[in-house]
């Protein structure tokens, strides 16, 4: 039986959540949000050492209700409803700190990259310089067990996501859903825009949500400091008309910083984003 172009093939998961268009809706966008889960599993706050504020103070703190009319608007929409402290699904599965586990893992299998050394691996060491979320060894099989209940069914669900998306429009756009710590610099930032220094989408694309941004008020800046992570370098194919985009949202713009619950600014902050995706919907031939 031949599968219809409106059809999806992500599986479900208690882990994960998709949100889709209705088939009269639906676009080639879409929005991965991978660190504003914050459903913690009850072993987890057993294991960790840390209050429950450290571990939010790690979160893309609500960037989901950000995007929570995406769908409405002809995107597609997958979320991690786990907390970033427990899996960050923005690493490679094999960047694991091999010291963590009891016994510790075979080196010769993982990625030692400079996020794993300062403990921000895929399964994360600290929260921040200093904050160890652990007092003791993990058992080695907890490895395996987030791996495969966590961060697999999360790339599954946007891997299967974008090829049906791909498969319906000949082409997919992605846009990672981020925010960061208001920057150290002179010059405001409110958002930054990492496309690898060009790797992972057109000019067009990116120049499109700039100007989206800039004419809202908002200040933009590209590729400093942050060029795109795991999920923005995996899923960009420009070659196979696939293009993918990192957006890094200061989180001043709608949190406050000290209670982490939403400022005066988030709803307009909100409708801007929405105004933002419904206009690149319309517009998505262009991109």
């Amino acid at each position: 039986m031949q599968k219809h172009p409106c059809t999806s093939t992500a599986r479900p998961s208690s882990a994960v959540g998709i949100h889709l268009p209705s088939c009269r809706n639906r676009t080639p966008l879409l929005l991965s949000s991978p660190h504003s889960g914050r459903n913690y599993p009850q072993d987890f706050l057993d294991m960790t050492v840390l209050p429950m504020a450290e571990l939010e103070r790690m979160e893309d703190r609500f960037t989901d209700q950000l995007l929570q009319y995406a769908p409405e608007n002809g995107w597609s929409l997958v979320q991690a409803l786990f907390p970033r402290s427990f899996c960050d699904v923005n690493r490679d599965w094999r960047e694991l700190d091999a010291t963590m586990f009891s016994p510790p893992l075979l080196e010769k299998d993982l990625i030692l990259s400079t996020k794993v050394s300062a403990g921000y691996g895929v399964i994360p060491r600290c929260t921040s310089p200093g904050k160890s979320i652990y007092r003791y060894c993990l058992p080695l099989e907890e490895a395996g067990r987030r791996l495969s209940q966590y961060w697999e069914p999360y790339h599954a669900a946007l891997e299967e996501t974008q090829k049906t998306l791909h498969e319906q429009f000949g082409a997919s756009i992605l846009l990672d859903i981020h925010s960061m710590p208001p920057l150290a610099q002179s010059r405001p930032c409110d958002i930054v825009l990492g496309n690898r220094h060009g790797k992972t989408c057109s000019s067009e694309l990116i120049n499109t949500v700039e100007q989206l941004f800039t004419e809202r008020g908002y200040h933009v800046q590209r590729n400093t400091p942050y060029s795109g992570g795991y999920i923005t370098g995996r899923y960009g194919r420009m070659d196979q008309n696939q293009q993918s985009l990192q957006v890094e949202i200061n989180r001043a713009c709608y949190l406050n910083m000290q209670t982490l619950q939403p400022n005066r600014h988030f709803s307009k902050l909100q409708q801007d984003i929405t105004d933002i995706l419904s206009q690149m919907a319309r517009s998505h031939s262009a991109l």
